[in-house]
C-alpha cells in the first residue's frame, strides 16, 4: 500500500489545541525542551525538503515559520500523518498519551487544532 493511502485511511479526528491536557496542565504550559522542538523541525524539514530559514534559537525560528505558510502547511501535514494519541476524559476533554513534542510544536505556531486519534 502507498503512503498516501495509508495516510487516507487513518482514522483521526481534529481537536481543539485548548481541550488538549496533560496530568500538569494544557498543552503548551508542560515542560518541553528547545532541543525537541528543534530536532522535530529539523526531522520534518528532511522528510519534505523544506528550506528553512536561518535561525539561532528557537523562538527566531518559530517567528519565522509563522510568517511562512508553505512550511506551516508541511509541519502540519506531517502531523496529520503521525497524529497525537489521546483518551478522553470525563470533562470532555482529552488525555495527551503520545505526541507532546508534535501538539507543543503546532501550539508554538498558533494552530487552533491538531489532528489526533482517541485510543
Amino acid at each position: 500500500m502507498k503512503l498516501l493511502e495509508i495516510i487516507d485511511e487513518m482514522k483521526y479526528e481534529m481537536l481543539s489545541m485548548d481541550d488538549i491536557r496533560r496530568p500538569n496542565g494544557s498543552v503548551g504550559t508542560q515542560g518541553y525542551t528547545p532541543d525537541g522542538i528543534l530536532g522535530l523541525v529539523k526531522h520534518i524539514s528532511n522528510i519534505y525538503g523544506l528550506n528553512l530559514p536561518e535561525y539561532s534559537t528557537l523562538k527566531e525560528l518559530i517567528l519565522t515559520i509563522r510568517e511562512l505558510p508553505d512550511i506551516k502547511r508541511e509541519i502540519f501535514k506531517y502531523v496529520k500523518t503521525d497524529p497525537i494519541e489521546v483518551t478522553k476524559l470525563p470533562d470532555d476533554t482529552y488525555h495527551l498519551m503520545d505526541g507532546n513534542h508534535r501538539a507543543n510544536l503546532l501550539n508554538l505556531l498558533h494552530f487552533q487544532f491538531v489532528p489526533a486519534i482517541i485510543k
